[in-house]
């Protein structure tokens, strides 16, 4: 086992294999949820053995997380449209986008039930949470270098400001995810995060709160 294999982006046969297992885990995690997925069954699915999983992932967890980490990838890689404020309206569109559908509601509940007192489980989502938010840090420079957000500004902050209305009516309220959502989030970004408007003219003015 390495320090962090849930990071490890080897080539070859392995590389092959591990997008097989991956690939494979997004699919029933998201058609049948966490509970009915095991490591045999997607071994199975990816046509691999049971160790060329555990090689590479030391628990259900690990292998869980590093699936999500990939479909958040393709389906909600960090925006650059050239300013702030889009890109936190685009970013937000996509997750909003991805919160919408039953499967990954299903899945996101399940990954925030996930035992903090296990020490496996708990690091597993560590590196996963840190994965997506690496993303964060080239978006929050990009603004920083514009003139758009002050050189002190805290990607992981800038992130949770942005996204957790919709993660808090997601899990909590139930209310709808809809474009008014979208437009909260972002003013209380601007609000929180933009001492004063830069270049590019970043405001919070006229956005509807």
């Amino acid at each position: 086992m390495t320090d962090n294999p849930v990071q490890r982006r080897p080539g070859g046969r392995t590389a092959r294999n591990r997008e097989k297992v991956l690939h494979a885990t997004a699919e029933l995690l998201l058609r049948e949820g966490y509970e009915a997925l095991t490591i045999a069954r997607v071994a199975a699915a990816a046509q691999v053995a049971d160790t060329t999983v555990y090689r590479h992932w030391p628990s259900k967890a690990h292998l869980v997380l590093d699936a999500l980490s990939e479909v958040a990838r393709s389906e909600n890689p960090f925006p650059d449209t050239g300013t702030l404020e889009g890109d936190l309206r685009a970013l937000l569109r996509q997750i909003v986008a991805l919160l919408e559908r039953p499967e990954v509601q299903r899945v996101v509940r399940t990954v925030v039930s996930l035992s903090g007192d296990d020490a496996e489980v708990a690091r597993a989502k560590d590196v996963f949470w840190a994965e997506r938010f690496s993303g964060a840090a080239d978006l929050v420079q990009r603004a920083i270098a514009r003139g758009e957000l002050p050189v002190d500004t805290d990607p992981y902050e800038l992130i949770e400001d942005l996204s957790s209305l919709a993660y808090f009516r997601l899990l909590v309220t139930g209310r709808p995810l809809d474009d008014r959502v979208v437009e909260r989030s972002i003013a209380l970004v601007l609000n929180r995060q933009v001492s004063a408007p830069g270049p590019g003219g970043v405001s919070s003015a006229g956005i509807d709160t």
